[in-house]
């Protein structure tokens, strides 16, 4: 497709004045706005559609509590006049109202200052991928009351799991269906449809003057990825359970196990050290760092897009690149930043396909599936190596800086002795830097699971600075 062969907005729609755009016709809707920028004057734009079907239900014990649906749609558009530029959103589908909008957003960008590295991508390929081998095809949608019915089967198995198990803070089954188009005047117009579920539990356990709570979850593209839903509750109602008698430990240096959880948070802070606008700012302690060692030679970061069903997975980012595989660490060694088209030009670089954008504001850095590589040791085997450390369950507060690398957590986890749990740890903190964290985790579990944007399996750090008692 190039511009030429867009249909102008009024007459070769065949809208009338006032009519709405079909809003199941996400592409329709991203060619009218093209065309529409093009006669207001602009020099290239772009626009992003996003609809979407939301439906959560909320049970506590054993009654609905909660019944939430919802159905959304905009479209996020993006105009330049030479390398002026200005974003505006809407989610109103008029035709009037969207030629309206667009005119007025070039006159806008017409008075902002000119940013000689603003502007769409150079060129633009076709995905690199078919987004249907990307996002599975539901062969059922559940009703609401099969949405219901998984949400009080989870939390009647962790009410009768154990005594202690004293009141519910409840289960939640949810569903949603987003469609996605992004075109540009470059002539790209492409987009895909996902769906996501996800079975969530969480309940209180008491003993004597103590209390405590905790949850599980899971998620996936297809109903079938809750359909263990007993097994959500009995895993919520164990973790719970687990957390009694918790005490604090002996300020001092330890070996430390981060499970899957905590794990993804730690490597969290890694992917937003390695984005290019933190670098082209000066907020990143990796600057200057590339080929060089950032993490023990154990780990080995990847970044697919391509994973089936994943959440972060997409054919194409936010500017419309194809996205790719690539590895960021090597064998500890940092391979590359991860830039959109701005913060590759201002360092004078090549977009890395990482552009990621909402319908209010324009592209920045972001990431699709980031993925620790994992080991060959099960978490009990883990525990096993390092013989005496703390196992990092839950990380609390944010005293993470990625512009110094200092790192300071509050923590909850379970003290272990030659390979074995014997209590549960509370009121602890974590210190020390991000450098020195990465550099000293000496191995890595084999229980990756792929559940977010960012997946790791457990990780050993050799020793950590714990403050306690």
């Amino acid at each position: 497709m190039n511009t030429s062969s867009i249909p102008s907005p009024a007459s070769s729609t065949g809208l009338a004045k006032g009519s709405k755009i079909k809003l199941e016709d996400g592409e329709e809707a991203v060619r009218y706005i093209l065309e529409a920028a093009r006669a207001a004057g602009a020099t290239s734009a772009d626009a992003l559609y996003l609809s979407g079907v939301d439906e959560t239900v909320g049970v506590r014990k054993g009654e609905i509590e909660k019944v939430h649906a919802a159905q959304s749609r905009g479209i996020g558009i993006r105009v330049f006049a030479g390398q002026r530029q200005s974003s505006v959103a809407t989610s109103d589908f008029g035709a009037d109202h969207l030629k309206s909008l667009v005119e007025r957003a070039v006159a806008m960008a017409q008075h902002t200052a000119e940013d000689p590295y603003a502007g769409l991508p150079d060129r633009i390929l076709p995905p690199a991928i078919d987004p249907v081998r990307l996002f599975p095809e539901e062969d059922h949608i559940p009703s609401r009351d099969e949405l219901i019915e998984r949400a009080k089967a989870a939390e009647a198995a962790a009410l009768g799991f154990d005594p202690r198990i004293t009141n519910s803070e409840g289960a939640e089954c949810a569903r949603s269906r987003t469609h996605v188009v992004f075109g540009n005047s470059l002539g790209f117009l492409h987009g895909y449809r996902k769906s996501s579920y996800t079975l969530s539990c969480s309940v209180i356990a008491t003993s004597k003057d103590q209390m405590e709570r905790d949850y599980w979850y899971v998620s996936g593209p297809l109903w079938e990825s809750t359909e263990n839903s007993e097994e959500i509750g009995l895993k919520a109602a164990s973790r719970t359970v687990s957390r009694l008698g918790a005490r604090r430990i002996k300020t001092g240096t330890y070996p430390v196990i981060f499970d899957p959880e905590t794990a993804r948070s730690l490597i969290g802070h890694f992917a937003g050290a390695v984005s290019g606008s933190a670098l082209y700012r000066n907020a990143t302690y990796l600057k200057g760092r590339e080929g060089t060692p950032v993490m023990n030679p154990c780990m080995t970061l990847r970044e697919d897009p391509f994973l089936r069903g994943a959440p972060g997975s997409r054919p194409f980012d936010g500017e419309g690149l194809p996205t790719r595989k690539k590895t960021l660490v090597d064998a500890g060694v940092l391979q590359t930043f991860l830039f959109d088209t701005y913060s590759a030009r201002k360092l004078g670089r090549q977009s890395t396909a990482n552009a990621v954008r909402s319908l209010g504001d324009g592209p920045g850095v972001g990431i699709s599936n980031l993925i620790v590589e994992p080991g060959t040791l099960s978490q009990e085997a883990l525990l096993k190596k390092a013989g005496t450390g703390l196992l990092v369950t839950e990380l609390i507060g944010f005293g993470v800086s990625t512009v110094t690398g200092d790192y300071s957590r509050g923590a909850f986890g379970y003290w272990f002795e030659d390979g074995v749990i014997l209590h549960p740890v509370s009121e602890i903190t974590l210190a020390g830097t991000l450098d020195e964290i990465y550099k000293n985790i000496v191995d890595r579990g084999s229980d990756l699971e792929i559940r977010s944007s960012i997946n790791s399996p457990s990780l050993l750090v050799e020793g950590l600075r714990i403050a306690g008692e």
